[in-house]
């Protein structure tokens, strides 16, 4: 008893000490920045803020998600703070704010400590995962494959890929679902730009594997999603489906990862796997490759591959099609805009819209923007 109560004194000096510290640290940032407190969420339970967790889950769960953010932002104003499981939460669509968080100020805000310890079962350390010089390195190793031989390939592809959508498209003026269609084409092209090979949702030959892989990954993702939402009781989702979902995924990657490390072998012998004995064209590393032998090149640690292929395949699963998705929404919605970007597309002739025109379409630039 005489040991235990100096230890729990101390222990609770400590901790409103660092409470008391982290008050006059916020408090000398909003001054000097000149910030006002957010408005707060009427949370009946004060103390965890479940029913706002558990309204979210609910919305989402009905498809009521993003009409529902709307509304709060419209009831609470652009910026309002959340209790989450006892954790304060800022959320905002304060431009202002979102620039210091991603642009201005990036360095002062980070993720890790909220995404890491739930995702690490599943996708380990990368880009999506760290901060700082961990995420530094990361996006150091991305970023030989995103070079122009690599974007212009990938458009190629693209091409190709876009050929076999349109003969899904009905020519009899029926109604067609464009978003499914949509995330067929970005699955097939963003597979073959990240692991090599396409997964074949468009030509009705995904093979079990992809398709297996596909339902692993998207539970696996789910469950890394619910426990970033549980925040310090992510403890508590012990899932035996979810841990069997993240085992499958890294198999599926596992495969593609070998096939890396073999052309980095190849590669750094001058005799690619496949036969080509350019040796200048090795030796420059220019030539297109799926993005995973980019990486495969940078370094040789297979769990470093893995992490950073499948964050890769996370940030590129869906967002392309969605984006499109809503594109098509509005500019059925919006025949004037429709008409205008029909006339820059039609200005082009019989030229092929690559890399450079692209990027000077300017009304086309500034829809997807928009």
């Amino acid at each position: 008893m005489a040991i235990l109560l100096p230890s729990l004194i101390t222990t609770i000096c400590l901790y409103f000490t660092y409470h008391i510290y982290r008050y006059l640290h916020h408090f000398h940032l909003a001054r000097s920045n000149g910030c006002l407190p957010p408005r707060k969420y009427p949370h009946k339970d004060p103390f965890l803020g479940l029913d706002f967790f558990l309204e979210t889950g609910k919305i989402f769960s009905e498809n009521r998600y993003l009409p529902e953010l709307e509304a709060r932002y419209g009831t609470y104003g652009t910026t309002f703070q959340t209790n989450l499981f006892g954790t304060p939460s800022i959320n905002t669509i304060e431009p202002k704010n979102l620039q210091a968080v991603y642009s201005s100020n990036f360095k002062d805000w980070g993720v890790e400590p909220l995404r890491l310890p739930a995702q690490d079962p599943f996708c380990g350390r990368g880009f999506i995962t760290t901060d700082g010089a961990a995420w530094e390195h990361s996006r150091a190793l991305l970023k030989p494959g995103f070079s122009r031989a690599n974007v212009v390939a990938g458009l190629e592809r693209l091409g190709k890929a876009l050929e076999k959508m349109m003969g899904k498209i009905p020519d009899d003026g029926g109604t067609v679902d464009l978003q499914a269609l949509l995330f067929d084409l970005y699955l097939d092209t963003s597979t073959e730009f990240l692991f090599g090979e396409s997964f074949g949702a468009l030509s009705d030959f995904s093979s079990q594997d992809s398709q297996g892989f596909m339902s692993a990954f998207d539970n696996a993702m789910f469950g890394s999603g619910f426990r970033i939402a549980l925040g310090p009781f992510k403890f508590l989702y012990q899932n035996a489906k979810w841990r069997e979902a993240c085992k499958t995924t890294h198999g599926f990657a596992d495969k593609y990862v070998q096939k890396a490390l073999k052309y980095r072998q190849g590669f750094m012998s001058h005799s690619l796997p496949n036969g080509n004995d350019n040796q200048d064209e090795s030796k420059s590393g220019s030539h297109s490759q799926p993005l995973l032998y980019h990486l495969a090149l940078q370094t040789s640690n297979p769990l470093t591959l893995r992490n950073e292929i499948l964050q890769a395949f996370m940030a590129a699963q869906g967002t392309t099609a969605a984006l499109l998705s809503n594109v098509f929404f509005l500019l059925a919605r919006h025949p004037s805009v429709w008409a205008k970007l029909r006339e820059e597309v039609l200005a082009l002739g019989n030229e092929e819209p690559d890399f450079d025109r692209l990027l000077h379409m300017k009304y086309l630039q500034n829809i997807l923007k928009e």
